[in-house]
């Protein structure tokens, strides 16, 4: 398995002096619920969405890891060929808790020099065998550190079987891999389209809150700072309404959207007055699941905040499939005592998509990330 991923990975690094095809990528964000695909290309001085889908994936639950990927490979061959894309080069990204995002301290080195070296400066950082992962890094900035020169470095590792996976996935499809990222740092590709870079008022945190698995990031200056993975997710709160309220899952999906949390007081005593027990129940199990993200996203702040006396979180951003949950950023504002708003990821195209769906446009956060992307910009 190594050897065979380790050829392929050959392969992709290959890619960026033998591809001569277009600049452009097609993105592919595999969720556990559904695949967002997207295509963005440059014309008339501004980005334009050419293609877009949401595929849902309705595997059960049981369904084997093979057959799960089957159909993956099957959703996404039918979309190609749906929308007649000639476009094979593909970007796609990795979360969830066989990936690993560390910033580490290493002696100064070019980039030559650590990527020769990177398994043996990497190991101590890495809660897996070594030989298990597939590694990768990005050196931020030069420092000096008690008198010695050093560089700090977002190092990151993912298990090789996670990464065979998805190759197998976008080659199935017919596609050829040329970029695999992480999803927090296709957020901040985003990020850097639509901010301001005069304005003040301290970090963003992103919660791109999937179906398995929230992703958060926070970004200062435009460089992602802290990345974590938390499993408090769209599929808590379901699972907690079907708990909650005793019904299947389809069910609890059907509340979650159209219920979300309540907030405002004349709301409830509404709600208790008509006997509305639905509604009570979904927000008591939708605000019990949110009280748990919410400390788990007070340990990352903490955490950030301890780094320099200068740091603050400035405001809070939304993505992902539940982002849109109703009243969900009221709460969390409340909360968190920090502005919460939910992210518009087509925001940064010239021209927003008229056919995608408002409450679907917050699950392609990752995808449009990806979709910035350009075949050799790693050079």
């Amino acid at each position: 398995m190594a050897a065979k991923i380790d050829e392929v990975l050959k392969k992709l690094k290959g890619l960026a002096a033998s591809l001569s095809g277009s600049r452009y990528v097609l993105a592919v964000d595999v969720g556990s619920a559904a695949v967002k695909v997207a295509f963005i290309t440059e014309e008339d001085g501004g980005l334009a969405l050419k293609a877009w889908g949401h595929l849902p994936l309705t595997a059960k639950p049981e369904a084997s890891a093979e057959e799960k990927k089957a159909q993956t490979i099957k959703v996404l061959q039918a979309f190609l060929i749906e929308k007649g894309l000639k476009v094979k080069e593909a970007v796609t990204a990795l979360s969830g808790n066989s990936v690993i995002v560390r910033y580490v301290k290493f002696p100064r080195l070019s980039k030559s020099e650590l990527s020769a070296s990177l398994a043996t400066e990497a190991e101590p950082f890495i809660p897996f065998d070594i030989n298990e992962v597939q590694l990768g890094f990005h050196i931020l900035d030069d420092i000096v550190e008690d008198g010695l020169k050093k560089m700090e470095t977002v190092l990151v590792a993912a298990k090789r079987d996670l990464v065979a996976a998805r190759l197998e996935v976008l080659q199935g499809a017919g596609l050829v891999p040329t970029i695999i990222d992480v999803d927090s740092f296709a957020l901040e590709n985003i990020h850097e389209r639509l901010r301001d870079p005069k304005a003040a008022g301290g970090a963003t945190l992103y919660l791109n809150i999937g179906h398995m698995v929230t992703n958060l990031s926070i970004i200062e200056g435009g460089v992602t700072r802290v990345v974590r993975d938390i499993f408090i997710s769209g599929g808590t709160l379901t699972k907690a309404i079907m708990k909650g309220l005793q019904v299947d899952a389809a069910k609890a999906e059907e509340l979650k959207k159209s219920l979300g949390i309540i907030v405002d007081a004349a709301e409830k005593e509404k709600a208790l007055a008509e006997g509305n027990r639905e509604a009570l129940g979904v927000s008591q199990a939708v605000a019990a699941v949110v009280k748990d993200l919410v400390a788990e996203v007070h340990r990352s702040v903490d955490f950030y905040l301890s780094q320099g006396p200068e740091r603050a979180i400035g405001r809070i951003v939304l993505a992902g499939g539940s982002a849109p949950l109703k009243n969900l950023t009221k709460h969390l504002t409340a909360e968190l005592k920090v502005p919460v708003s939910v992210l518009d990821p087509f925001a940064c195209l010239k021209r927003p998509p008229a056919d995608v769906p408002a409450a679907l446009a917050p699950a392609f956060a990752v995808a449009v990330g990806l979709a910035l992307r350009r075949n050799r910009d790693w050079l």
